[in-house]
């Protein structure tokens, strides 16, 4: 069949919107209509040049749509649908997906850096040429076929715009803090960096009852948003420093570098209280090290780790952030920014480098 998606070709280049040719769903596989896809960091470090895919390649795995027709095995959704994509499909095997942690999946982590689904194909071309996948998903097109288990079904009241944030941005902020931090009610809380992410690392927060969550970031608009999202002080970077000394002279309870630079890493670390934990959320560059005084860890006694979608099964996250989302403990809307059509897709990721405060959205 075909279909119209945005084909990321070079660095410097824009994405040509074009129409391209995609497999009929397999047995087990489903096709959805995008209906809303978010421009994530991950598709950032695309543009950028600051990870290294195969091209030309369809973009994008934060997104929500409809369910057009599905293969004779599959048996959770029904074409009508509404499904939120997960990335992070299990293969059932290997010991991340056996310990219910799918996003650490060796098979899903040895095709994403190659641009294919975790099978290893793509089952998309244009003018005869493979085109590839962006994690394992490729969502900038108009129409997808994923696995059965990608599309997580969304049930109702919730509006597909919002629901995209819940296929990335809200699994791993909120995630990060309620399953890999496990953030105790009454402590404070230190997040560096309100993007899309981390304006959901703040509701985590909240979410999990800390008393108060410090934000930095150096866009004003972002730290305006990180304000209605919870946070109680707000600082640029160029402030953080007397912002902690004043209020918080031990260091915060927990720190969560939503940003994934070894810079701002470093920094959440820095202002972690004497035993307490820090969290890398977001992804780095590739190539980037970490350089650490191992005397941070030990004679201090902090703990530092990583989180990855949230150190959570997707297909049981899901449900559970959306019993946030009914209860009104989780506010999606609040961080949805502007939306643009796929024909301007060029104009989203320029607004999302640009530091636009809400999760900017593709309307294919």
């Amino acid at each position: 069949m075909k279909t119209r998606a945005a084909l990321f070709h070079a660095v410097g280049e824009p994405l040509e919107v074009a129409e391209i040719d995609l497999e009929e769903p397999r047995a087990d596989e489903v096709l959805v209509r995008m209906v809303a896809v978010g421009i994530c960091g991950t598709d950032l470090h695309q543009v950028k040049g600051e990870f290294q895919r195969p091209t030309p390649m369809v973009l994008g795995h934060e997104g929500a749509g409809v369910v057009e027709a599905v293969g004779d095995a599959v048996t959770r959704v029904r074409p009508g649908d509404e499904v939120v994509l997960s990335w992070a499909p299990s293969c059932g095997e290997c010991a991340g997906c056996r310990r219910g942690r799918p996003a650490t999946c060796r098979v899903l982590n040895a095709a994403i850096p190659n641009g294919t689904l975790p099978d290893g194909t793509t089952r998309m071309t244009w003018r005869g040429e493979t085109v590839y996948r962006g994690t394992a998903t490729g969502c900038l097109t108009e129409r997808i076929v994923v696995s059965e288990q990608v599309a997580l079904p969304l049930g109702e009241g919730v509006p597909l715009d919002q629901a995209a944030l819940l296929g990335c941005a809200v699994l791993t902020g909120v995630g990060a803090v309620l399953s890999a931090a496990r953030v105790a009610a009454g402590s404070s809380v230190l997040v560096i960096g309100a993007g899309g992410v981390g304006q959901f690392v703040v509701q985590g927060a909240r979410i999990a009852g800390a008393t108060t969550i410090v934000v930095s970031d150096p866009v004003e608009a972002r730290l305006d948003a990180a304000r209605r999202a919870g946070a109680t002080h707000l600082a640029t970077p160029d402030e953080l420093r007397d912002v902690i000394r004043a209020e918080f002279p031990d260091g915060t309870d927990y720190g969560f570098d939503a940003v994934g630079d070894p810079a701002t890493t470093a920094t959440a670390l820095r202002f972690t209280r004497d035993g307490g934990t820090t969290v890398i959320v977001g992804l780095p560059a590739q190539g980037l090290r970490l350089d650490l005084d191992p005397f941070e860890l030990i004679r201090k006694e902090k703990l530092l780790t990583g989180t990855l979608y949230g150190s959570q099964d997707p297909a049981l996250a899901l449900p559970a952030m959306l019993e946030h989302v009914r209860l009104g403990r989780l506010d999606l809307a609040s961080s949805l920014g502007p939306s643009f059509s796929l024909d301007d897709v060029n104009e989203a990721v320029d607004a999302s480098l640009a530091g636009e405060a809400g999760r900017v959205l593709v309307l294919p």
